[in-house]
């Protein structure tokens, strides 16, 4: 009977006790599994201590790692915002050559398309025949060549690698000359490009460069009499005594 008082006392705090840890568990109580139950007390203490032997081999813990943490964030932000000013940045690039790449191709088909035009004038003037340019790549024309097709008067449809002398010489002169017209230069120097030319296609070359001479200067060196006949200013030449070379002044109609 002594004894009571003492059992009381303990039974009392062992409740006080229980109602401390019941205060601390979680709300709501999570559910036991009930394998886990049936273990018992003694396999939660042995897996207490795995989990705890597991923590301490982590060791040692680093106490900076939040702060790492933060700095590593801060950078990763600064580095996202580098990456989109870059990303907007590139499609404006893109956008920009894409724009130049348009312009370009429309300026080389406007000027293709003006210089084709005067092409097949000038060399229907100069043959009486059919010229035109022809783009290798009209897709793409920017990624091919210039191919130069004429039909003298008379002949079929030639190639300027298959043609005679002289029809090269017009083909080539009618290109010029449609150059000149499309985008005039103030001077221009002929030498003898009348050479390989009839006397009909010597008056007939006279005759556009006397017209082309309205807008530009033009010095040409032949020997040609329609070329000479036809010029404006004509000077000589020649070779004289001691192997010198002489320059003479010669009438207009030489």
């Amino acid at each position: 009977m002594a004894q009571r008082p003492a059992l009381v006392e303990e039974q009392r705090a062992q409740g006080l006790r229980l109602e401390q840890m019941a205060r601390e568990l979680p709300d709501p109580v999570p559910e036991v599994p009930e394998e886990l139950r049936q273990a018992g007390l003694e396999a939660l203490q042995a897996d207490l201590r795995a989990l705890a032997q597991r923590l301490q081999s982590l060791e040692p813990v680093n106490m900076l790692a939040l702060e790492e943490l933060e700095q590593l964030e801060t950078r990763l932000a600064e580095l996202a915002e580098r990456l989109a000013v870059l990303s907007h940045e590139r499609e404006e690039l893109l956008l920009r050559i894409e724009t130049v790449a348009t312009l370009r191709q429309e300026a080389f088909l406007e000027a293709f398309n003006a210089v084709d035009g005067h092409f097949r004038t000038i060399f229907a003037g100069l043959s009486d025949g059919e010229g035109q340019l022809q783009l290798e790549n009209p897709a793409d024309p920017l990624e091919g060549g210039l191919t130069l097709v004429a039909h003298p008067k008379g002949k079929t449809v030639r190639r300027l690698a298959a043609m005679s002398g002289g029809e090269k010489s017009l083909t080539a002169l009618s290109f010029l000359f449609a150059l000149q017209r499309f985008r005039p230069s103030p001077f221009y120097a002929l030498d003898e490009v009348d050479s390989f030319l009839d006397g009909v296609n010597v008056e007939r070359l006279a005759g556009l460069i006397a017209a082309q001479a309205e807008g530009a200067q033009f010095l040409v060196v032949s020997h040609r009499r329609p070329m000479i006949t036809a010029a404006t200013r004509t000077i000589g030449v020649t070779q004289a005594r001691g192997a010198h070379t002489q320059v003479v002044g010669l009438p207009p109609a030489a």
